[in-house]
């Protein structure tokens, strides 16, 4: 049985890799524990701070999820060259995604300066700022280097097959499980909700995981958007929806005015129709409601239950949100 690896081992053996590759030395390695699994570090180096990232061979098991990320950092790099405040990517021999001798993959770039705030805490100036950014993105994406012929990332079940996924749960919880109130928020908004909302949506390439953990201020400026591992083509209009639910919502409350700022922001670099707001919300909601409202999850982690005041909110106010920001 082969010995599992410690985070020092695996660092030690990146790092070997890393110097050899770029001829430079590392040095004062900080470990940084945001994100699921992959391992990170930010290293001091002759090219300046960097951030060394390791692929886990758990979460990137299969040869669809290399390609998918092979994908999402070379554009990655195409956008910080292209202006977009994002880390650059570095690389070897044409190389973005580079291997270790034991097998071990793993990317390198630079480290940015910035600040995470908490989900909710964005204030107007900010949003304005990541709205701008975020359109920026947008641009750059869809300018016709990434080519779109393809379905969209999120193909929506029909609502019938939704009903019946909720339903699934009454089969395995207590009648008087907390969860049952979620459940029925859920369903009561799900029988009222028409796909015809998601196929109106427009297409493109998109971020697909704009929130506040991947996302970096220095005071009320957007200094990174990070984490394009999840970039692909999609609808774009989730990432407004991501966006502002994560910086204007704080579990409780929703914060208008800093949403708006972000959609003033957005609506100064890229062109947004009156309307594709609520729209954007209703698609998030179709999106991710499952991902988050499921008895089985650790509510440990203020990333999870932020996400399922989220889908909890939206599913609560789900056919009042055209009369609330229908025209926006």
């Amino acid at each position: 049985m082969i010995a599992k690896k410690s985070p020092n081992d695996i660092f030690l053996e990146l790092k070997e890799a890393t110097e050899f590759m770029f001829d430079i030395h590392l040095d004062s390695p900080i470990q940084i524990n945001l994100g699921f699994l992959n391992l990170k570090w930010k290293v001091q180096s002759g090219k300046g701070p960097l951030l060394i990232k390791q692929l886990s061979k758990e979460r990137y098991a299969s040869s669809d999820y290399i390609v998918e990320q092979e994908i999402a950092l070379r554009e990655q790099l195409r956008q910080s060259k292209n202006g977009t405040l994002c880390p650059r990517v570095l690389r070897y021999e044409d190389n973005v995604i580079h291997k270790t001798s034991s097998g071990e993959r793993f990317i390198v770039m630079e480290h940015v300066d910035g600040k995470n705030l908490l989900p909710g805490t964005l204030n107007v100036k900010q949003m304005y700022s990541l709205g701008q950014m975020t359109g920026h993105m947008h641009n750059v994406a869809n300018d016709g280097t990434n080519k779109n012929d393809r379905n969209p990332k999120f193909i929506p079940p029909s609502v019938e097959q939704r009903l019946d996924y909720w339903k699934s749960f009454y089969k395995t919880i207590d009648e008087n499980d907390m969860f049952v109130e979620l459940l029925e928020i859920q369903i009561k908004a799900t029988k009222h909700f028409s796909l015809e909302l998601i196929s109106s949506c427009v297409t493109g390439w998109a971020h697909r995981d704009l929130w506040v953990d991947n996302i970096l201020f220095t005071g009320d400026q957007l200094s990174s958007i990070l984490d394009f591992d999840r970039f692909a083509f999609d609808y774009p209009e989730l990432d407004i929806a991501r966006a502002i639910m994560s910086g204007a919502f704080n579990g409780s409350t929703f914060n208008s005015n800093s949403a708006k700022a972000f959609l003033d922001g957005y609506r100064t670099i890229r062109k947004l129709e009156k309307g594709v707001f609520a729209r954007s919300l209703y698609a998030l909601w179709y999106l991710e409601s499952t991902w988050w409202i499921n008895p089985n999850l650790s509510l440990d982690r203020y990333q999870v239950v932020q996400f399922q005041n989220e889908m909890t909110w939206l599913g609560k106010n789900l056919s009042e949100l055209r009369a609330m920001y229908g025209a926006w």
